[in-house]
């Protein structure tokens, strides 16, 4: 069974090796400066209680196989004004050996709950992904047609999701 919650301190730990293991072959793939398996502890800590984020913590059976991080304050690629009702799913990750099961889908659906006054969520991701795309449209999420060039062989594709 797959649940969320809220992210505390002390799951730190566990979810950055769980992001560097699920971040790691996109690095090995694009080698891009920005890929979160390059990014150390403090990048989760300086999240948590961050009056911009909202950070959820996945359990598979009472395991943490993995986290999502949302931006409620500030901007990102698809809209310059997050908050009233728009928020950005910025980064989600599941343990290597967990993928492929539903466990991101479900928990994206279950995070959702957590956005009350939610109107519209944005995520992107390398568009060459395919399995990235199947979760977040199984999740709900649409295409936007919009493609934003990272780097050299690395374009994030836009998607929305509408509620209600």
């Amino acid at each position: 069974m797959v649940s969320v919650r809220k992210t505390i301190s002390e799951d730190v730990k566990t979810l950055w090796e769980i992001q560097r293991a699920a971040f790691l072959p996109l690095h090995e793939k694009y080698n891009d400066s920005g890929n979160p398996a390059l990014r150390d502890e403090t990048d989760i800590s300086r999240r948590i209680g961050n009056e911009f984020f909202s950070c959820f913590t996945i359990f598979f059976e009472d395991r943490i196989v993995g986290g999502l991080w949302y931006k409620v304050k500030g901007s990102c690629i698809a809209e310059e004004n997050l908050g009233d009702g728009k928020y950005y799913l910025q980064r989600v990750f599941v343990d290597p050996i967990f993928q492929s099961r539903g466990i991101a889908q479900r928990a994206i659906l279950l995070s959702e709950a957590f956005f009350e006054d939610a109107r519209i969520l944005f995520v992107d991701f390398p568009e060459d992904l395919g399995k990235n795309r199947r979760c977040y449209e199984k999740a709900g999420y649409r295409d936007t047609g919009r493609r934003v060039p990272v780097q050299e062989g690395l374009a994030l594709a836009c998607f929305e999701k509408k509620i209600g």
